[in-house]
């Protein structure tokens, strides 16, 4: 893929992340603000459920020009059983990188949020608040896959069977791109890096057998479980020092103490330093039949939002779920 360099005109630059979609699928045009005419960059998106620390790798993986970029839960939010992201947050780094952090998926505290409030009506397509959730989540998830280079799944240190059903349900939901010129299709999917956050400190000690038995049973699982997904889950964006071809997608991160002393041979900053190089390092397909810049991906992305609130296919999912 060809990519242009230009005299780039002055930006705003952002201080803290911004609001980039609200929870009903609404973009904000503030974004436009930060994006330049140039097609260089990449986008990074989380997904996760609720507590998972989708917020604290955005933040991590941001830390190296400004700290705590994404809020993250406190104890308020434990206490009130709430999630701390709503919608989409957005910022986007001095190398055009643009991260996109998300709502937690299934989360009961948004339906709880909508029964108390009132913002959110069954209608006749769904059966239930839980329907309309599940919904929703798929519909984020499908436009992730749809506008972002690479997605972070980010889990605990186990799997959930449960939301690997549900990136293959938001795979099949996933619209495809197409131009406004000659409304060409194009099958574009993101590359999917399988994360797996607070794992126990003794895994990463050397020659640990646990680790390497850990390890084993991931990789044979995911490359069952998706090895009929065009999701691309072998780039490289693993725990090797050095790349190697056709290894799956699959990085733990160990639960990071408090008081910041390292307890293993690896710390949690040279494993996010390293986390960082691969995913700044992968290659980046087009997202459409013809290159996009950073403004024409807003435009795309709300071509995108609008494909997945008309589409016949997640009507008709929505309408025969139980």
């Amino acid at each position: 893929m060809e990519i242009t360099r230009a005299v780039l005109l002055p930006c705003l630059e952002l201080s803290n992340c911004i609001k980039f979609m609200d929870e009903n699928m609404q973009l904000s045009e503030n974004t436009l603000d930060y994006l330049y005419d140039q097609q260089d960059f990449l986008v990074i998106g989380s997904v996760g459920a609720q507590g998972v620390g989708k917020s604290t790798i955005m933040s991590l993986l941001t830390s190296d020009y400004i700290p705590n970029i994404f809020p993250v839960q406190g104890l308020s939010h434990f206490q009130n059983g709430v999630n701390c992201t709503t919608g989409i947050d957005f910022y986007v780094t001095k190398n055009r990188v643009i991260y996109l952090d998300t709502q937690p998926i299934l989360s009961g505290s948004i339906v709880d949020y909508s029964i108390s409030f009132d913002q959110k009506k069954n209608t006749s397509d769904f059966a239930s608040n839980e329907s309309n959730l599940e919904l929703q989540s798929l519909q984020f998830l499908a436009f992730l896959f749809s506008v972002c280079h690479i997605i972070i799944f980010i889990q605990d240190w186990f799997v959930d069977p449960n939301l690997i059903r549900f990136l293959q349900a938001a795979e099949m939901l996933k619209p495809s791109s197409t131009t406004t010129m000659d409304q060409d299709y194009v099958e574009y999917y993101p590359h999917i890096l399988f994360l797996h956050n607070k794992a126990e400190i003794q895994d990463f000690m050397p020659s640990n057998i646990r680790m390497i038995k850990w390890i084993f049973l991931f990789k044979d699982f995911y490359n069952k479980t998706f090895a009929s997904s065009r999701l691309q889950t072998h780039s490289g964006l693993d725990m090797s020092l050095y790349p190697a071809e056709n290894q799956l997608n699959l990085f733990l991160i160990p639960l990071i103490s408090t008081d910041g002393e390292s307890m293993f041979y690896e710390n949690e900053n040279e494993l996010i330093a390293k986390l960082r190089k691969k995913i700044h390092g992968i290659s980046r397909n087009a997202m459409t039949p013809s290159n996009l810049t950073e403004k024409n991906w807003y435009h795309y992305v709300s071509k995108v939002v609008e494909a997945i609130k008309k589409s016949h296919l997640s009507s008709e999912y929505g309408r025969l779920m139980p």
